[in-house]
């Protein structure tokens, strides 16, 4: 990235093609911030960042590879492309700061407070993460982190292995980010992150196993536990299907009168069927068997025995899912 510049100047360029005014360390082509080469670990680079940050400085292409800045204040800095490799970030505020790009690998981030900052393609593989403020947190397009993007761009171009390495990587970043929250008590937010992390464990599995196809159907019709609205969504889809079928395969009412769709019924007998159809399918998705109506063959019996047991883990699921949404706080 860097161009020929005058002697003895950083040879780092900004995003917006100015160059770095800082003069270059001796023996080196980059200037004390811009040096990789320049052991931080052991100076007190942090009074030195705040009063650049004062300054209005951009602190863009830093490199502060295992600095400590624990405590840092450097709310909304433009710190993009900065690199944090093992750095000691504990407590540090980062509050609506632009880190796009930065890299945080194994970066100690205990109670760091990131709230509302710019994490687009920041690479969080191994950073702590416990207790570190995430509200808000923007992590770019479709909110995919930067290794579940590369993984998805291996997977198209056919590479496979690597690209599992990298939905691993992903499926580990978001359990931190997941436990993050968890800690603090923010079940919801914890749980969008759960979602994620099972998305990554399911494209680890073989494409034709029976464990991923599994996970897809838990994901679409649940959410993993975590999405009530699909829960419902889906219970009712599901009332609706059963439904359909014993209008097929035909009801007995109490009274004897048979219920089934038939091309000799006007349409309106066929709409009640319908209709007394769907209300057995509620009555059995949620067990309350009321004895009103019973299904007329063992096929009718075989699907009302599936449909119970499918409704009671739909509601028991739907009523943990809305606690932890809404009332585990």
């Amino acid at each position: 990235m860097p161009e020929q510049s005058a002697r003895n100047s950083c040879r780092y360029i900004f995003r917006d093609n100015s160059s770095c005014s800082e003069s270059a360390e001796e023996h080196s082509e980059y200037c004390f911030w811009h040096d990789p080469q320049t052991d931080k670990s052991g100076m007190d680079v942090k009074n030195l960042l705040e009063e650049k940050y004062r300054k209005g400085d951009s602190l863009e292409g830093f490199q502060l590879e295992r600095a400590d800045l624990s405590h840092i204040r450097l709310i909304k800095a433009d710190m993009t492309d900065v690199n944090l490799k093992k750095a000691n970030l504990k407590r540090a505020h980062f509050y609506g700061a632009n880190l796009s790009g930065a890299c945080l690998f194994k970066a100690t981030l205990n109670k760091a407070n990131l709230k509302r900052a710019n994490l687009k393609g920041v690479e969080l593989l191994g950073a702590s993460l416990s207790r570190a403020e995430l509200e808000g947190v923007s992590w770019g397009d479709q909110n995919k982190i930067r290794n579940e993007i590369e993984a998805e761009k291996l997977q198209s171009g056919g590479e496979t292995e690597k690209a599992q390495e990298k939905y691993f990587e992903a499926e580990e970043i978001y359990r931190n980010i997941k436990t993050s929250f968890k800690n603090r008590g923010l079940g919801a937010e914890a749980g969008v992150y759960f979602h994620r992390e099972m998305i990554m464990k399911r494209m680890q599995m073989p494409l034709l196993s029976i464990d991923r196809f599994w996970s897809f159907i838990m994901d679409y019709s649940t959410g993993y536990g975590e999405k009530p609205y699909k829960i419902l969504i889906f219970s009712i889809i599901y009332m609706m299907s059963f439904a359909l079928i014993f209008s097929v395969v035909g009801i007995h009412h109490s009274s004897g009168e048979l219920c089934i769709i038939s091309p000799y019924n006007t349409v309106i007998e066929n709409i009640r069927v319908l209709f007394q159809s769907l209300y057995f399918s509620v009555v059995t998705f949620t067990t309350l068997g009321y004895g009103d109506y019973i299904p007329t063959s063992e096929a009718g019996r075989l699907m009302a025995m599936i449909e119970a047991f499918g409704g009671d883990f739909l509601l028991a699921l739907l009523v943990i899912t809305v606690y932890k949404s809404y009332m585990e706080r």
